[in-house]
Order: structure tokens, then C-alpha cells, then sequence
């Protein structure tokens, strides 16, 4: 009788917690940083270590360098287009969508969808 050979365990890849929040500027060390100083992000050794604890920094995302939600981006574009950047903006959600896109899906978004809005 042969035995089965059981490989390592076949792990989940667990969504960062920046993409569950959709953006740092969510996040209780942003708040928390705001309250403190009167601005979203920026170094504060307490709070950062929060950024480590969450495992955002294994992203290399924190309070000195924020992740933005691709949504949040376009709205914000679309408040106030301008031609030249529209680029840039679609540059940055197919970056996020590339290294990220797996996470958006896990939690229902699609990236091309959210491209769809960028006028």
C-alpha cells in the first residue's frame, strides 16, 4: 500500500490590511496621526510600529509611504480632471492591479471595473 505524500500546507494568502481599509488614509494609525499633528500620514514611531504589526510594511506601506485605493484615486481625478494626468492615474490602478489585483477580487472589486469610472 502506498502512502500519501502530503505536500506543505496550502496557505491562504492573507488580503493586506491597506486593501481591506482601501488605503492607509483608513487606518485607525492615520487617525490616530491626524489627531496628533493635524496631518493623515507622516513619522511617528509609535504609530508606525502599528503599520509593522499589520504586516503592512512587508508591502512597504506605512504612514511615510501610504498606499492609495485605485477608487479613491479616480474619484478624486474626476472631481477635477486634468488631461495631463489622466495617464498617471490609469499608470497607478494598473500597477495596483498588478500587484495587488488577487486581494481587490478576494474582497469583490474588480480594477478594470473601477478604470471604467476614470473619465
Amino acid at each position: 500500500m502506498h502512502q500519501l505524500e502530503i505536500p506543505w500546507p496550502i496557505v491562504e494568502e492573507e488580503i493586506p490590511e491597506f486593501i481591506k481599509l482601501r488605503g492607509c488614509i483608513n487606518c485607525d494609525a492615520s487617525k490616530r496621526l491626524k489627531e496628533k499633528t493635524g496631518r493623515e500620514y507622516g513619522f511617528d514611531h509609535e504609530l508606525i510600529v502599528r503599520c509593522l504589526l499589520l504586516g503592512c510594511q512587508e508591502y512597504r506601506h506605512d504612514l511615510l509611504h501610504p498606499f492609495y485605493d485605485p477608487e479613491e484615486t479616480i474619484r478624486l481625478f474626476n472631481k477635477n480632471p486634468q488631461p495631463e494626468l489622466k495617464e498617471t492615474v490609469r499608470a497607478y490602478c494598473l500597477r495596483v492591479k498588478e500587484k495587488f489585483g488577487r486581494f481587490y477580487e478576494k474582497i469583490g472589486i474588480s480594477i478594470d471595473g473601477l478604470l471604467e469610472k476614470l473619465r
